[in-house]
């Protein structure tokens, strides 16, 4: 008699590793509203109930070899099929183009910013001690100047007004704190590693 495997296994295996793929792949996405701890906590325990459900799978299958039907690989092809392809997605093309990008990279914290085509930017600022902060708002650019409005405080080593010059981003706003970091922090480009 073949014994079919049901719906619900088929259904786990798909719910896991798609959860699985999105918290990879958004995780950047994900941390500017959870905590990054909390988001890795969540991927190890998603990662070991897909390793445990097709640890499960090929039990079921070696105690039922002598009567298999597809049913009982599906799971398994999914638990292995998914992630593969899923991490072949590009979220970062689902976003607005960056058109100007900024690093700052410090002995103990970094940082990079990223001005996008529809006028939004995003900071994110990391260091010791699972320090992950991210920084938010819209941005304009008359000249070499950009001028930037905060969703939610302001970076007082960039301050809300920067002069693109020689390669770095200086701020020139009244809010930005000369006295505290009295140089330009951000250069223009990628992060370089040099830190």
């Amino acid at each position: 008699m073949k014994v079919d495997l049901n719906k619900p296994a088929i259904i786990r295996a798909l719910v896991i590793t798609i959860l699985f793929v999105i918290l990879i792949s958004c995780s950047d996405y994900i941390g500017r509203y959870i905590n990054r701890i909390f988001i890795l906590i969540i991927i190890f325990v998603v990662f070991i109930s897909m390793i445990v459900s097709f640890v499960k799978g090929i039990v079921i299958i070696v105690r039922n070899r002598s009567d298999l039907s597809f049913s009982f690989f599906l799971p398994g092809l999914i638990y292995i099929l998914v992630p593969i392809l899923g991490s072949s997605i590009d979220f970062e093309k689902l976003q607005s183009k960056v058109v100007l990008r900024g690093c700052y990279e410090g002995t103990q914290n970094q940082a990079y910013i990223l001005f996008r085509e529809d006028h939004t930017f995003e900071l994110n600022w990391t260091g010791v001690f699972f320090y992950d902060e991210w920084f938010t708002g819209k941005w304009n650019k008359k000249g070499d100047t950009i001028i930037m409005k905060y969703d939610n405080k302001i970076v007082h080593q960039f301050g809300n007004q920067v002069i693109i010059r020689n390669g770095y981003f200086k701020p020139v706003s009244n809010l930005s704190d000369t006295v505290k970091f009295p140089g330009a922090m951000f250069y223009v480009g990628y992060c370089k590693g040099e830190s």
